[in-house]
């Protein structure tokens, strides 16, 4: 009983909506070519965003407004043509952005992953760079 019902609703109402499409076929042919090029006028407004460190530090943290005065106080010589390779500033430092794989992560700063966050800077103090046909040369940071 109930399944008829359903069945002779669905039916009324599927009737009708084709009738009203065939009786409207301008509009049901030229909405969706229109809201597909309101929705993809969306994308002029996207940005990529190259800057690592703006996405995972918060806009007002320390470490910024440090870097910011240090970089008022103290300009590099850079020029303002910057190619898409130039990605930070120019300097004998480095930056490493450390994150945990979400299941295992935890807390970044407990003994074990301090330990390895130790052991990578370590390592990095310990870097050697070649110039062009140079010899290599320890970077102490």
């Amino acid at each position: 009983m109930l399944r008829q019902l359903l069945h002779r609703g669905l039916k009324t109402c599927f009737y009708r909506l084709g009738f009203f499409i065939g009786n409207h076929p301008v509009f049901f042919a030229s909405a969706p070519v229109l809201l597909a090029i309101l929705f993809g006028a969306s994308f002029s407004r996207y940005r990529v965003e190259d800057n690592v460190e703006y996405l995972f530090a918060p806009r007002h943290s320390l470490a910024k407004i440090e870097r910011t005065l240090v970089n008022s106080l103290f300009p590099v010589n850079a020029s303002k043509h910057l190619l898409y390779s130039d990605l930070q500033s120019p300097g004998p430092y480095g930056r490493i952005i450390v994150t945990g794989s979400p299941p295992a992560a935890g807390n970044l700063l407990d003994t074990h992953h301090s330990q390895l966050i130790l052991k990578v800077m370590d390592c990095m103090e310990c870097l050697k760079c070649f110039h062009r046909g140079g010899k290599p040369r320890k970077i102490s940071m």
